[in-house]
């Protein structure tokens, strides 16, 4: 089945995928399964971050990461762990801050949570 992700979103579920993986085997799973399109798009993002913030926007906010052929494994485990980032998020709501980076919080999070229904959506259909 094909997922996509605008980059952001692809971004972040992945950074915590990096830092569950030793505790979740199957966030290292999806990690590894995924590798081949997160690393060079990793090293893209750190080099555009660098020389070109403009272009780092505009790949981040714009553009998209398509999964072809997503298993049912892969996409309950995409669905899991994006349902953690969303908790980590309330929990960082919860604790407030600054105005502009909380509203920047809140639309990450609504956008997430709308990506983990649509994938539990596919995961339904898919089984």
């Amino acid at each position: 089945m094909e997922l996509r992700f605008t980059v952001w979103q692809f971004v972040r579920l992945m950074v915590h995928l990096e830092e569950r993986a030793e505790d979740h085997a199957l966030d290292a799973d999806l990690l590894s399964a995924w590798a081949d399109i997160w690393t060079p798009l990793d090293q893209e993002l750190a080099q555009l971050a660098e020389r070109d913030f403009e272009a780092y926007g505009e790949l981040m906010m714009d553009q998209d990461v398509v999964i072809e052929n997503a298993g049912h494994a892969q996409i309950q485990a995409a669905h899991a762990a994006l349902m953690r980032v969303v908790t980590e998020m309330d929990a960082a709501i919860e604790r407030g801050g600054e105005p502009a980076h909380l509203q920047n919080l809140k639309f990450e999070r609504r956008e997430l949570r709308q990506l983990a229904r649509k994938l539990d959506r596919l995961n339904a259909k898919d089984s």
